[in-house]
């Protein structure tokens, strides 16, 4: 018995460092909640027809308040700089809505990498688009380039987290593997 409760408590502690935690949010403010746009960064700040519209609780995809990106005549950004880990993947999401308007684009890119592009977007209803990238260096920018003239674009729910590196998942199989070969062993020799 002293056995098994020992390679039970061994297995346990095995899965316990091996299995990735929960992955951490990186993007500040990504539900625009603060009813601003704190925490980011770009000429959207200085733009008087783009901002955070807060309607109440469950109007927007995440909490109250969500983003309204417009222009007039030209391109803005709405960004922010990320601390990331070189060579590690990243999940990219966020909640966008067009208005059908012409003129209109929207891009978005994390770390110089376009992740998502469109040139005068059809009016839909809001959705959730989600990407993976990798990280270049320590500090890596998440920047939205939008132009929409006539109209506005809805953006919500912006979220950059790592993804779980494929080695802790094997780690957890190797523990499993050692715990049968271990009960096997136990087994062979108590006869």
């Amino acid at each position: 018995m002293h056995i098994k409760s020992s390679i039970a408590i061994a297995a346990l502690a095995a899965l316990g460092v091996a299995l990735p935690a929960s992955a951490a949010e990186l993007v500040s403010n990504g539900g625009f909640e603060a009813g601003s746009l704190t925490g980011w960064s770009g000429s959207v700040l200085s733009n008087p027809y783009s901002g955070v519209y807060c309607a109440g609780a469950g109007s927007a995809p995440e909490g109250s308040c969500e983003a309204f990106l417009g222009t007039d005549g030209a391109s803005d950004t709405l960004s922010q700089v990320l601390s990331t880990v070189a060579g590690q993947s990243y999940t990219i999401s966020f909640a966008f809505q067009g208005d059908g308007s012409t003129p209109s684009s929207l891009s978005v890119s994390f770390g110089g990498q376009s992740v998502y592009e469109a040139i005068s977007p059809a009016s839909t209803a809001l959705q959730t688009l989600s990407f993976t990238a990798s990280a270049a260096g320590a500090s890596t920018p998440l920047v939205f380039t939008f132009r929409n003239d006539p109209g506005y674009f809805i953006v919500d729910a912006v979220s950059v987290t790592a993804v779980p590196e494929p080695a802790s998942m094997t780690l957890a199989a190797l523990g499993l593997v050692g715990l049968a070969a271990r009960r096997r062993w136990a087994a062979r020799a108590a006869t």
